[in-house]
């Protein structure tokens, strides 16, 4: 087959060189430096919650040599990863998700007992990696409205080429303005390592912010090129600045979890449903869980060991359970079908689906906001046999009972005047999806778009 063709839409792809990976080696292609400084949850007038580290995040340090940096975006560029894992959420922006599986490069240097080390080391607790899915997600900002046009963009070596900025783009605040690359939000999983593979010379932007316990937010620089930033993304809201001033703006994320036993695993995969191959990621989440609480298992039957019934701890181990089985729930609720999530986000729009918080605090200002929500839940027409409704009445009983609620948004107990209604359910388990269905069947959709 002539691979470049014109009738080829990927024949951009092929317009690459051919490149052969290099062979991961960390004394050539790690460049480490503890960060200088560890931003603390009590820095940030955050109360630590249990994810086993005071730490939230570090200040950027150097990670990749620049051999290392080459290698990466090597391996990123070849035709095999640019063919299987790209994809274009809008223009300008890039994004190669599964880069792993092939590539061994990315995938060995994620992996290497010494990246774990150091990441473990800069969060002050030992991780490991959630999935194979999560290793090298790489965002790519650059020029062109398609993927053809943004790869053909792209080159093994770091552009050094400078925008001119206007005078509206060097006062860019990304606190007042809404296009920020990311806006604030917590992360899908409880840690994340991000390592720049871009010049930043003469970038305006780029910075992740951080929401205090005080509301202000704390800037923490964006990390220049070889270098990296851990942040308890999980546990901390944050924003992420988009990067003015450059040609091309590449940062790739692995996410980890915590090996520490009997600790509390925030992860969710609402943030990914839209744009992950659920028939990948769903059988990856299951297994990462499914480990996860095996080591649960494994840990309490190694503390106990042989011991005799009078060292039986009941409190403890009722404990244990309820946990796995909350932990089993929240596995299994968050692997909605694939055929509803696609009709859903056709009827109501990937965007929707992203702004479903600020959706509901608008719809909540809505003179029929209480009669059409409490007429929904009462008359229950909407999915009358859904497993939902159970979660509803233990949501609000544990409100009855002033106890704190786990959410994709952390830990908290409920605080506001009103009912606690569906809608509220399906947004604390991140079932955004859903929670647009409920919304458009309470009419609450039709009048919040007409508004």
């Amino acid at each position: 087959m002539d691979l470049l063709r014109e009738s080829d839409p990927l024949s951009a792809y092929y317009l690459l060189d051919s490149v052969t990976e290099e062979q991961f080696n960390p004394t050539v292609h790690l460049n480490y430096v503890p960060p200088e400084k560890k931003i603390t949850m009590q820095d940030l007038l955050l109360n630590q919650s249990a994810t086993a580290t005071p730490i939230a995040g570090t200040v950027p340090f150097p990670l990749l040599s620049p051999r290392g940096v080459r290698a990466y975006r090597k391996a990123l560029f070849q035709q095999n990863v640019i063919e299987k894992c790209a994809s274009s959420p809008f223009p300008g922006t890039l994004v190669l998700r599964d880069a792993v599986k092939h590539s061994r490069f990315i995938r060995d240097f994620w992996t290497h007992p010494e990246t774990m080390r150091i990441v473990s080391d800069a969060s002050g607790v030992p991780l490991e990696v959630v999935m194979p899915t999560e290793i090298g997600h790489t965002n790519i900002q650059a020029e062109g409205a398609t993927i053809a046009e943004m790869v053909s963009n792209l080159k093994v070596e770091p552009s050094v080429e400078k925008l001119e900025l206007s005078p509206e783009e060097r006062a860019y605040d990304p606190l007042k303005d809404e296009t920020s690359i990311i806006p604030w939000h917590y992360d899908s999983y409880p840690y994340v390592c991000v390592v720049m593979l871009s010049e930043t010379d003469g970038m305006i932007g780029g910075e992740t912010y951080i929401k205090k316990g005080n509301g202000e937010a704390q800037k923490v620089e964006g990390p220049q090129i070889g270098h990296a930033v851990m942040l308890q993304g999980g546990e901390v809201q944050h924003l992420a600045a988009r990067a003015k001033g450059v040609k091309e703006r590449i940062s790739t994320i692995t996410s980890y979890r915590s090996k520490v036993p009997n600790v509390y695993d925030s992860s969710y995969i609402t943030n990914i449903r839209p744009y992950a191959d659920l028939g990948s990621l769903y059988p990856e989440w299951t297994r990462y869980r499914l480990r996860k609480l095996r080591d649960e298992i494994t840990h309490y039957l190694d503390k106990t060991g042989d011991e005799s019934s009078s060292f039986f701890q009941r409190e403890e181990l009722q404990s244990i359970i309820t946990q796995q089985i909350e932990y089993l729930h929240r596995t299994s609720r968050q692997m909605v079908s694939p055929e509803y999530q696609q009709q859903i986000l056709k009827k109501y729009g990937k965007a929707a689906y992203y702004d479903v918080f600020r959706i509901w605090e608008t719809v909540q200002s809505l003179p029929e906001f209480e009669s059409l929500a409490s007429a929904t839940d009462q008359e229950r027409g909407w999915m009358p046999e859904s497993v939902y409704w159970m979660d509803l009445q233990k949501s609000i009983e544990t409100i009855r009972m002033k106890g704190p609620l786990e959410s994709t948004l952390g830990t908290h107990v409920w605080s506001k005047p009103r009912k606690f209604y569906m809608g509220d359910e399906l947004l604390r388990q991140g079932l955004n999806e859903v929670f647009l269905d409920w919304l458009g069947s309470s009419g609450l959709w039709d009048i919040y778009s007409k508004r």
